[in-house]
């Protein structure tokens, strides 16, 4: 399966409380941009780990274990006894380097 995630600038952002399984309910403003992130997922009958995900351009660092799609997984293995082997390649896009290249070129 291949999708292509919309990105998004976020206007403003609020954190209105902390949930008890450590995430943030948030109050967000986006706006939407004409680029996009690639995401590829595909299932294999072995793999050295239940999940490969393979981050590539413009990408934050982040630990790859520490990932949203990661947890995702795991959060399926754990509630509903999901057992796949998958491979996911997340390709960023340069929405980050596009809109500092616009904030630049307004201030000169």
């Amino acid at each position: 399966m291949i999708t292509f995630p919309c990105c998004k600038i976020n206007l403003g952002l609020n954190i209105v409380a902390k949930r008890p399984d450590g995430y943030h309910e948030l109050e967000t403003v986006f706006y939407p941009v004409p680029l996009c992130d690639a995401l590829e997922i595909w299932t294999t009958s072995f793999s050295p780990t239940p999940i490969d995900l393979k981050v590539t351009g413009n990408a934050a660092e982040c630990d790859e274990r520490k990932n949203l799609v990661v947890k995702a997984y795991h959060l399926l293995l754990k509630t509903i006894n999901f057992h796949v082997f998958m491979h996911i390649l997340l390709s960023v896009s340069r929405c980050k380097l596009v809109l500092a290249e616009v904030l630049q070129m307004q201030l000169i």
